[in-house]
């Protein structure tokens, strides 16, 4: 019971705090995406902040000398919303690519688009993949870190999906290097249903895979690398290990 008080303080706690910040931050925008990204990622440190101390759940990071500080793309799961704030708060200069419907939300979307995220259209076709692909170069080429995720949705803990080949054409669009994140936020932050379980997520930065390789190539290694570095995935394996073992 007080642990489903916490999930619920917690999700007041996150539209609060973009109400206050977003529009008590409002002038900030008029200095440009640098500064609008700047607000973005210390509503998203907050959000962290309040996830730990409101809901207990708190996180790791294993491989941080492989965050990259330059022009790269940071692809990794998803589980949960927990990985978009989390990415966002830990990446440089980081540019999120989101869908189109998301930019609609009242004062969320305006700071989206103030910061230069990527927005895409799922029922654009091969036209708004293209488009895509361009943004993301221009942004890897000044600097910025876009971050994708190749499921391209949410999927369950433990739970393996295709990956879309639309990313390996950003991969070679940008011709940048592509840093592979794996976690477990699933464990701690259900979906549906937003319950908190508290516990800490363990994310995983794992080298760069380098520019060059064609996108089948590129596409078949990003995918063994993360769900190599997935703990979620990692503890079936040991898990169906122990019941051979015991068998």
């Amino acid at each position: 019971m007080l642990q489903k008080i916490r999930s619920a303080a917690f999700a007041v706690y996150i539209p609060v705090i973009v109400l206050l910040m977003g529009i008590g931050c409002m002038p900030v925008m008029l200095f440009g995406e640098n500064a609008a990204r700047s607000t973005v990622k210390a509503w998203s440190r907050l959000a962290l902040f309040g996830l730990k101390w409101i809901a207990g759940v708190s996180y790791r990071i294993e491989g941080a000398e492989n965050i990259p500080q330059g022009g790269a793309l940071i692809a990794a799961n998803h589980q949960s919303m927990w990985e978009t704030i989390a990415l966002y708060a830990l990446a440089p200069k980081p540019v999120m690519i989101l869908k189109k419907e998301l930019t609609r939300i009242p004062v969320y979307g305006w700071w989206a688009l103030a910061a230069g995220n990527i927005t895409i259209d799922r029922k654009g076709g091969a036209k708004a993949l293209r488009a895509m692909a361009r943004a993301a170069k221009t942004h890897t080429d000044a600097g910025h870190q876009v971050v994708i995720f190749p499921e391209g949705t949410r999927s369950a803990l433990g739970a393996r999906q295709r990956y879309h080949p639309g990313v390996a054409g950003i991969y070679v669009a940008a011709d940048a290097p592509c840093v592979p994140a794996a976690h477990d936020s699933g464990r701690f932050w259900r979906h549906p249903g937003g319950e908190k379980v508290p516990g800490v997520i363990t994310l995983r930065f794992l080298p760069a895979i380098p520019p060059g390789l064609d996108r089948k190539a590129f596409l078949g290694e990003l995918q063994s690398r993360i769900e190599s570095g997935r703990p979620d995935l990692a503890d079936s394996a040991l898990a169906a290990s122990m019941e051979n073992t015991d068998g």
